[in-house]
């Protein structure tokens, strides 16, 4: 399956092979960015954290959760952007397709640029220091002017988003992925002249962002100009009718955005405001190790899901079934054997990659991670095909739930327990109930369901 000429598309044994070489390719090369990644994390974060130490690491912690905030202003467009993009590709419709696409860009633009106008006007009235719990560990001025790096580049790369999915809704991440490591190259070269330099919190912030910023623009230059020119921007493909139909899915994927950024991204503020600043920056390198490991996980199979849509336009459900149980079955026993390493060698890894014995974490810590990886994987699986075939506002009801106890659980565990109580916060939810819920919920696409893309 791993070549690069393509697969004739003309039967349905035909479409099957090219599906599964677009995902081999998606997922070979998807391994390549991560293992990068990880060698830059493996470099950057012990340098980052000597250099500014564990209260200034801290506060970059909570600085990128305020960005993690900041995406919800995209309003769900890039997300409802790859549903639509599948369902047209899986129908043939290039026409619809380049509508979709300048429309979205064209409303990205726009939010953008109100963004950066509220942020002009707004970052040196909002006392950021008191907001992020900084409790004077930092001074104010760095504190603000961090924030500013921080949402100045996530505005910037927020209309260059779309290449990314467009190359995922057209089954050639792979073509992202190579950007990607192009961008981390940059990225990390960025950030290591900028700590020989001398350069300050908010400089480093900026220099963080450089690399994605440099993968996103290539990735949607490329994709206009080569890979798919029938999508490049076009002023008069801008259409009402294509926004209305890429809102109908954004509107419920940015409500699930809302929902999923409260259990995933709440922790880091609440743990400042009920604990320290250090346990916040404990709690972010337990996470950033266990992404890691859930990264490759999920890369391992992520190039599936679109083919599922387009698959489904098709009327190939055959093929969905078949082919949602390997991807079911690779992802969790993946985070069987990923969430496994961390229990026997989690705290050795912490300490080769940090440098310092001062950060470990109890066996009950890592056991629990290992149980949430496991009930993560399992139920995003089953949300992952939900999501990419609109079957959507039963996601945003769960999620909101998920959200309502993770932040109440959170915050009356955390003091008690620290880091432990937020990793019991977070996963409780999912894996108690949505690892049942979830698959129930599954079926009738599995099954064949009439109702899939209305």
């Amino acid at each position: 399956m791993v070549r690069l000429r393509p697969f004739e598309q003309d039967t349905p044994h035909g479409r099957s092979q090219e599906r599964y070489r677009r995902i081999a390719l998606t997922t070979l090369s998807g391994f390549a960015v991560r293992g990068l990644g990880t060698a830059v994390g493996l470099v950057t974060v012990p340098l980052l954290l000597a250099y500014l130490g564990k209260e200034r690491f801290g506060l970059w912690s909570t600085v990128t959760t305020v960005v993690a905030w900041a995406t919800l202003f995209d309003l769900g467009i890039a997300n409802g952007l790859v549903n639509c993009l599948a369902k047209a590709h899986g129908r043939g419709e290039r026409d619809l397709a380049a509508k979709y696409v300048s429309t979205a860009l064209a409303a990205l633009v726009a939010i953008a640029a109100v963004l950066a106008a509220g942020v002009a006007a707004s970052a040196w009235s909002i006392p950021w220091e008191r907001v992020l719990a900084v409790r004077g560990a930092v001074d104010a001025q760095t504190v603000r002017w961090s924030v500013v790096a921080a949402l100045a580049t996530f505005i910037i790369g927020l209309p260059l988003s779309v290449g990314g999915q467009i190359y995922a809704a057209y089954q050639r991440a792979y073509v992202a992925n190579a950007f990607a490591m192009i961008g981390a190259v940059v990225g990390v070269v960025a950030l290591l002249a900028a700590l020989g330099l001398g350069a300050g919190l908010p400089a480093l912030v900026l220099v963080f962002g450089l690399g994605g910023l440099v993968a996103s623009a290539l990735g949607l230059g490329y994709a206009m100009r080569v890979a798919m020119p029938w999508l490049r921007f076009r002023v008069g493909a801008v259409d009402r009718e294509a926004l209305r139909e890429v809102m109908a899915r954004s509107i419920p994927m940015f409500l699930f955005q809302v929902g999923a950024l409260v259990v995933n991204e709440t922790q880091a503020i609440i743990l400042a405001h009920r604990c320290n600043l250090a346990i916040v920056a404990e709690y972010a390198i337990l996470m950033r190790l266990y992404l890691i490991a859930l990264g490759v996980v999920q890369l391992s199979t992520s190039s599936f899901v679109p083919s599922f849509r387009e698959a489904v336009e098709r009327g190939e459900h055959a093929w969905v079934r078949a082919s949602f149980a390997q991807f079911v079955r690779v992802r969790v026993g993946l985070a069987l054997l990923g969430g496994a390493a961390l229990v026997l060698v989690g705290n050795p890894l912490l300490r080769i990659w940090l440098r310092r014995s001062d950060v470990s974490f109890s066996p009950s810590t890592w056991i629990v991670l290992w149980v949430m990886m496991v009930s993560v994987t399992w139920v995003g699986a089953h949300s992952d095909l939900l999501a990419i075939t609109d079957r959507l506002w039963g996601l945003v009801a769960l999620v909101f739930v998920n959200a309502t106890a993770t932040v109440l659980l959170t915050w009356w565990l955390a003091p008690h327990l620290q880091v432990l109580g937020v990793v019991i916060a977070s996963g409780a939810v999912t894996a108690l109930a949505f690892t049942w819920i979830l698959p129930w919920m599954a079926r009738p696409v599995l099954r064949g369901g009439n109702d899939v893309g209305k």
